[in-house]
């Protein structure tokens, strides 16, 4: 026994080396690693439980292999021998340990990932909670739709950073060192006060007559991202109202009046994509290794801090992590880590600004001093010549521009 004993640990140790090999060499070969490159604070402790579970599998998988292959070699019939194997009662203490073993491996790791969890704040649906106990110094709201994202800055108090409070970004641009909490929604079309909602407003109130109408309840879109008024709602409801009644007085044969043909002919007619209804999404940029899922009709919250300064050669995105239709794989936009004053520059900045204020620009921004510029309105426009000539351009393209 002590012989066939020596066999399978020799069978664990080489099956342990030639899959950690593979596992950890594999990546060397390709010049990289397992995993993108590290922005976030956050981050740091999932990929150090990332690595702890990694080897824990491997330490598993090399010895069920062992025994595997020991059992092939060891017990296998010889040839000729069609007879039945020797029948073997179960064994009591092999049937606990292999009960016992693996609970306790679980529980472990169920405690690792939740201490982990805990530690990263992910799954703050208490907002007032969040400030609390978040330590978060600014937030961003985080709109997903159909099929793409947009941004909107605000301080730690909720109060938006920008001059026009419904002014957003397509990319994400963040200030290094702030611990940024996300606070993210599904948003498409079919929510907002604009597409006035029909069947909807359809909906009769309990015993009302035909003319009454249900009210129209604002979604959480319109009441935290469009910033809709009960005025705003009012003027939708009371002009699809008008709609109706032109639609009914054509069907009934009655001449229409000049403004019912008008209500009618100026009727918002919606088709392919934007008639989609509100799905669910994820918000996910995986150098920070956070993600949350953005449901329709809820808000949904995460945070972290950014620890590096995006440059020219990293291409960080954020990408939705949940298949969400046809437009899926492309739904993706920058993101970028930039210096404190260069963020509090960008904020301020109009649309028009902005087109030129890009994540590819704003990486080669920060290349220039480390710190993003001191001038950045200066620079800005030099970069941008310099990015469209060269996409592939870098630090010392960027240099040569201000030297």
């Amino acid at each position: 026994m002590k012989g066939q004993w020596g066999k399978l640990n020799g069978y664990f140790v080489g099956t342990l080396l030639v899959s950690a090999a593979v596992t950890f060499g594999l990546p060397l070969l390709g010049g990289g690693s397992w995993l993108p490159d590290l922005v976030s604070r956050e981050g740091d402790a999932i990929d150090k439980l990332f690595w702890a579970l990694l080897v824990v599998s491997l330490v598993i998988f090399a010895i069920v292999a062992a025994i595997v292959i020991y059992s092939i070699t060891h017990f296998r019939a010889a040839p000729g021998d069609l007879g039945d194997g020797e029948h073997i009662h179960g064994n009591f203490r092999m049937e606990l340990a292999w009960i016992i073993i693996p609970t306790i491996i679980v529980a472990v790791i169920t405690a690792a990932s939740y201490v982990v969890l805990q530690d990263n704040e992910i799954g703050l649906y208490d907002q007032a909670e969040g400030r609390t106990n978040g330590a978060a110094t600014m937030e961003v709201d985080v709109r997903a739709f159909s099929f793409g994202w947009a941004f909107r800055y605000k301080d730690k108090d909720g109060t938006p950073l920008a001059e026009d409070e419904s002014a957003s970004t397509a990319e994400l641009v963040l200030p290094k060192g702030e611990v940024v909490r996300f606070n993210v929604m599904s948003c498409s079309g079919s929510e907002r006060v604009g597409r006035l909602r029909r069947q909807v407003v359809r909906e009769l109130e309990l015993g009302g007559e035909e003319s009454e109408f249900a009210e129209i309840k604002p979604g959480i879109c319109e009441r935290e991202w469009d910033l809709s008024t009960s005025e705003d709602r009012e003027a939708a409801g009371e002009e699809q109202r008008r709609i109706w009644e032109a639609e009914e007085a054509k069907a009934d044969g009655e001449k229409l009046s000049d403004e019912q043909q008008k209500l009618l002919d100026e009727r918002p007619i919606f088709h392919g994509e934007d008639n989609y209804v509100d799905v669910n999404h994820a918000f996910w940029v995986p150098e920070a290794r956070l993600k949350i899922d953005a449901v329709y009709g809820l808000r949904t919250f995460v945070q972290w801090q950014s620890t590096k300064l995006s440059r020219p050669e990293d291409n960080y995105q954020v990408v939705c992590a949940e298949l969400c239709g046809s437009g899926h794989n492309a739904m993706r936009t920058d993101m970028c880590v930039v210096a404190k004053q260069t963020f509090e520059w960008y904020v301020g900045l109009d649309e028009e600004g902005r087109r030129t204020a890009t994540c590819t620009n704003l990486r080669m921004l920060s290349c220039i001093d480390g710190s993003g510029g001191s001038d950045p309105a200066g620079l800005i426009a030099d970069l941008d010549k310099i990015t469209k000539d060269d996409p592939d351009a870098g630090c010392d393209e960027a240099r040569e521009a201000v030297a």
